[in-house]
């Protein structure tokens, strides 16, 4: 992932078409979902290298799980042209918390790389990853945590009439010349998926300005960045802020996606993270 100068913020949603909940992964023996630790995670939005402005972005990784417990890193590198990981790393987390700081060049040993990053133990754990920035005395950035793979949802593999029942839209936007959008699509599964990514005025139709629909075809465990998605556009209802994304996977896909966007002010470069729904936007029911 290319930061452009400012770390993108995490927007999680996941597509699906299969009517599963939200969480449906492993369950327990009683029929209650699992906890939200998982045994595998994905880790979206890491980096090592220069950005806009003559920043340059590290990223620090946290790892919580039984101590003495082996975890498995992989580094799949945005824009890959292959499923396999760019790099791997086994590493032990000695008294139940590891701390990786600059992970890419001291455990992966790369100087420039965006992407993500998967963790795979045989004990549940949970993860944390700090991407930032130095500046003058001191230094901006972000953190968020690694997502459960179980938790992201399929597409319907071609079992629904209707897969664009499920489509959902990320709202709290702010367009140029105030802020700037940027959307990263990150593939959570092992198959390659592919979907589009468009952009919407507040009654669901194109705003002002070229439509937009930005297709994406990824592969496992990789990622595509669009960046500044509503530059050119404005709204035909007020000032822009109801403008919206939708976020679809390609019919009959089987893969599964998470979706990241970040707000970012164009004068102070502060961001902020928007959610998308988890309304299916037609029965106003979980996917």
């Amino acid at each position: 992932m290319k930061l452009a100068g400012v770390v993108t913020l995490m927007m999680m949603l996941t597509v699906s078409a299969s009517a599963q909940m939200m969480g449906g992964g492993p369950q327990t023996g009683n029929g209650s979902q699992s906890n939200m630790m998982s045994t595998e995670l994905l880790a979206p939005g890491a980096g090592r290298g220069p950005g806009a402005g003559g920043s340059f972005w590290r990223t620090d990784l946290w790892i919580k799980s039984v101590a003495g417990s082996k975890v498995t890193l992989e580094f799949h590198v945005s824009d890959s042209a292959t499923d396999a990981a760019t790099a791997t790393a086994d590493v032990s987390v000695a008294n139940g918390i590891l701390y990786l700081p600059d992970v890419m060049k001291s455990t992966f040993n790369l100087d420039h790389a965006f992407g993500n990053i998967v963790l795979r133990s045989r004990a549940a754990l949970s993860a944390q990853l700090r991407v930032y920035t130095s500046d003058g005395s001191g230094g901006y950035g972000a953190a968020f945590m690694a997502m459960p793979t179980s938790m992201a949802m399929r597409g319907s593999g071609g079992m629904m009439d209707d897969d664009d029942l499920y489509q959902l839209y990320v709202l709290g936007l702010q367009p140029q010349p105030r802020a700037r959008v940027n959307v990263m699509v990150s593939n959570s599964g092992s198959i390659p998926i592919s979907g589009t990514v468009d952009i919407l005025d507040a009654d669901g139709l194109a705003p002002n300005g070229a439509p937009v629909s930005l297709p994406f075809s990824i592969r496992a465990y990789s990622s595509h960045q669009f960046g500044n998605v509503l530059d050119g556009l404005s709204s035909r209802f007020g000032d822009g802020s109801t403008m919206q994304i939708r976020v679809r996977l390609a019919n009959g896909s089987t893969g599964m996606v998470i979706v990241i966007a970040s707000v970012v002010d164009n004068i102070t470069n502060d961001t902020y993270t928007v959610m998308g729904s988890m309304m299916d936007s037609v029965r106003g029911m979980m996917p």
